[in-house]
Order: structure tokens, then sequence, then C-alpha cells
């Protein structure tokens, strides 16, 4: 296999699209080849706090699940309790997020094997009162994988995020669809068409689609090898060079 990037950002055309799923999905994609990956998820809001104290990342509790390596200081650096966008949770905790310091926190992991980062909800959230997520992904220079729920409105929501990607001068390596929250529509060929649409309008490709899992568990592992079929013919020569 050809040389990985040192990382791919992984964000969404909004929020509950399914970017934890495609993360850990990615990262057991990955794991394939017999080299390290680590899922990173260094801003996470809604954080749940556990019985020694800490706070814990209910995004890593996927990642751990589905087989990834999962150290929450170090691929978790920045959680906060409040569910909100990451900009109030911060306040709401009385902090105040520094893109260079998230840069510093994620660089730092590099030399340890790919890093698969997630982002918090879409392209635009703030981190900060001035800095918002694709500052972060500009500053990392990561290859993108698009997250898109395939449903009505997909095609301007993906559209327009690829378009903001492009206009930073971030590489677009993939768009990955979901079902997250209801099966993919049926109705008029409504379901392959986005898939086209996005291809024809954006010029990226859409490498994978994934199913709707009714009564998704990530403890299940029936789930799992759903999300492995579905990601099982990714191009992976997508990833590289970009």
């Amino acid at each position: 296999m050809s040389k990985l990037p040192a990382g791919l950002f992984i964000t969404g055309t909004g929020t509950d699209v399914g970017k934890t799923v495609v993360t850990a999905g990615l990262a057991r994609f990955f794991m394939q080849y017999g080299g390290k990956v680590l899922a990173v998820k260094p801003v996470q809001s809604g954080g749940i706090m556990l019985p020694d104290g800490r706070m814990g990342s209910p995004d890593g509790e996927v990642y751990k699940a589905a087989g990834a390596v999962w150290d929450s200081e170090r691929q978790c650096p920045f959680i906060f309790e409040p569910a909100c966008s990451p900009h109030l949770a911060a306040k709401l905790s009385g902090a105040e997020l520094q893109i260079s310091e998230i840069t510093e926190k994620i660089r730092a992991l590099e030399a340890e094997g790919l890093l698969l980062v997630e982002g918090a909800g879409g392209i635009m959230v703030p981190l900060n009162e001035s800095s918002t997520m694709l500052d972060l992904m500009c500053e990392l220079s990561y290859p993108v994988v698009l997250v898109s729920e395939n449903k009505l409105g997909s095609i301007n929501e993906a559209l327009l995020s690829i378009a903001a990607l492009k206009q930073a001068g971030l590489g677009v390596a993939a768009v990955i669809m979901t079902a997250a929250n209801s099966p993919a529509p049926t109705g008029f060929g409504m379901a392959e068409d986005n898939i086209r649409t996005i291809e024809k309008f954006s010029g990226v490709k859409v490498l994978a689609s994934i199913p709707h899992i009714p009564d998704w568990n990530h403890n299940d592992s029936r789930c799992w090898e759903k999300v492995d079929s579905a990601l099982s013919h990714l191009d992976s020569a997508a990833f590289l060079n970009m």
C-alpha cells in the first residue's frame, strides 16, 4: 500500500449525520493493512462525567467498541460537559479553545500512525469567538472526508460543504453517505440520484454508502459487520497523495 497522509479529517454536512460511525469504520478499514490508526476527537462537547471524576468521551466509546486504540486524555484533549456548540461548551466550562493549541495536540500524535480526526458538528461550527472548525482543518491541511446523510436536501448540503472546503484550499478526498437517522429515500430513485448529482456537480467521488442500521448499538458486533460491508469496496487510493 502506498504512503498515506499523516491524517484525514472527517467532517459532516451537519450534526448527527454519522461522522463518528464513519470515523470508527474507517479505522477498522485501514487497520486491515496492519498499520496503526488513531481515531482523534480533539474537541468533544456533551462529555459524560465518569465515577472517578474524569470526563468521558461518548465518541471515544464508539471508537473503542469498533476495536480502535483509545486513550481519552491524548486523543480527546478538549472535552466539555455541555452538549452544545464547542465555542459555547468551552465558554460555559470556563475555557477558551485556541486553534494553535488544538493543532499542537493533534500533531503530537502524527508519529504514532494514521490519524482520523473527527470534527464536531459541521464545517462552520465556531471553536471560539473568531475561529471555526474550517480554520482548524486549514491549519492541519489533511485531506477531508465529508459525511453526508442521504436524504431530501442532501445535495444542497453536500455541495455547499464541498464548495466551502475547496474555496479554503482543502483537498476533498471523498464523500461517504449514511442513513444515520432513517433509511435512505426510495421514492423517485432519490437516493441514487443524490449520489450521482453530488458527484457530477462537485467532482468528488462518493466512495461508500452506509445503510440505515435499525436498533444501532455500537457494542453489537453485527452492526459493525454491516459498516465493514459498506466500506469494504473503498478505493484506498483516493486517500493517497492528496
